[in-house]
């Protein structure tokens, strides 16, 4: 089968342009995602230049090749800077603009001043390479399962490129004078232009598959997580307990939880302003997650009221962190709006070594210890195992 490059070109010009269209609408659905849009226009920018560059005749016209080295040298730049803001990264902006400077001063002084075809071919695959090697080195990192995939198969794409470039570059030196060209149909050329455009598709198909993984992870957060506090919410700590209370039953190691409510918080709102309550329980949230071990649990559980779930903790290990949790806040100053701010938080404290061997009871066994802290009088910790069931149910008659 006779492959013709000029027409591999243009194939793999519209894959650019059809991609670049794509990722350009989902750019447009999904702004907080950094990238996308470099990426849209780097594939768009690429396709145009070499669809315009199918049609170059010898010698070139100036305006075909500035446009067309501008083109490539710019969106191949894009591409990087799109992979770089993807992972939260500074954009190297110079990248695009040297990029394209060398591509054309390459194309056109060693075509139009000199002519030097397969010194101008080297040059130009040369950069596609270091280019294509810098954006795989930039994707073939060590990465979360969720985003593995997305990130090898861009990384590899983008590897697959460089090794053409490669291989084309090889090839110059065992054509003939008559032979170079950037168009010629013998040797690697005609594959290096197909298994290209193959890997092009790849690696956009690779950009919204990052894209809407990322999205997915997004959606999945927000549905965990309290929006004010950035912590676990309720949904996702009852799943947590579940989880850990299976564990607890395989390996036997007792589990703890605190249930934690702010003091008099209605008349804090009432006196400050309900933003100002809001900026209590961020305070609090915070420094809840500066004193808990990495493998505990913070989850906000409603309204002014939070839990810590701690595996492998007993309840007198968990007291002593709940009091420390508890001095810490009420020694917290708060300013807001020339306001200081000062509060306090009750705290119940149950494990599972007291009869609390289901998500429900453990909860229901933190709640209590916590109503008994805030029966005696509130800024106190109280453990569930103090009391008896009894002794639990004429507090709660009597209240």
């Amino acid at each position: 089968m006779q492959l013709d490059p000029r027409t591999m070109l243009i194939v793999w010009a519209a894959i650019n342009v059809m991609f670049a269209g794509m990722l350009g609408l989902i750019s447009q659905q999904s702004d907080n995602i950094r990238g996308a849009k470099q990426w849209a226009w780097g594939d768009l920018l690429i396709g145009l230049s070499f669809a315009i560059a199918s049609q170059v005749s010898f010698p070139p016209q100036f305006i075909i090749v500035f446009l067309g080295s501008i083109g490539v040298g710019t969106g191949m730049g894009l591409l990087y800077n799109g992979i770089e803001a993807f992972r939260g990264k500074r954009c190297s902006y110079w990248v695009p603009v040297v990029l394209s400077l060398v591509l054309f001063l390459n194309n056109y002084g060693l075509s139009t001043v000199i002519n030097e075809p397969r010194l101008r071919i080297f040059i130009n695959f040369f950069l596609f390479f270091v280019i294509h090697v810098a954006c795989a080195r930039a994707l073939l990192i060590r990465i979360e399962p969720g985003l593995r995939t997305a990130y090898w198969l861009a990384g590899l794409s983008f590897s697959l490129i460089a090794m053409l470039a490669v291989a084309r570059m090889i090839n110059l030196f065992f054509l003939t004078n008559s032979t170079v060209s950037m168009f010629n149909t013998t040797g690697v050329n005609p594959y290096v232009f197909f298994f290209a455009s193959m890997a092009q598709m790849a690696m956009s198909l690779a950009f919204m598959l990052l894209i809407n993984t990322t999205l997915a992870n997004q959606l999945k957060n927000l549905a965990a997580t309290d929006p004010l506090t950035g912590l676990m919410n309720r949904r996702s700590l009852d799943m947590e307990i579940t989880r850990q209370l299976a564990n607890e039953k395989r390996n036997g190691e007792c589990l703890s939880l605190m249930m934690i409510d702010v003091d008099y918080f209605k008349r804090l709102n009432d006196k400050f302003g309900h933003p100002a309550g809001d900026e209590v329980l961020r305070r609090l949230a915070h420094l809840m997650q500066s004193v808990v071990r990495t493998n505990d649990y913070i989850a906000r559980y409603g309204g002014e009221e939070f839990c810590i779930l701690l595996p492998g903790t007993t309840e007198t290990q968990a007291l002593v962190l709940a009091d420390r949790i508890r001095r810490l806040f009420t020694d917290l100053i708060i300013e807001w709006d020339g306001n200081i701010i000062s509060s306090s938080v009750s705290i119940g404290v149950a494990d599972t070594e007291h009869d609390a061997h289901e998500a429900h009871s453990l909860l229901s066994a933190a709640d209590l210890a916590l109503y008994m802290a805030k029966h005696q009088g509130r800024n106190r910790v109280v453990a569930f195992s103090t009391y008896g069931q009894h002794d639990v149910s004429v507090i709660a008659n009597r209240a």
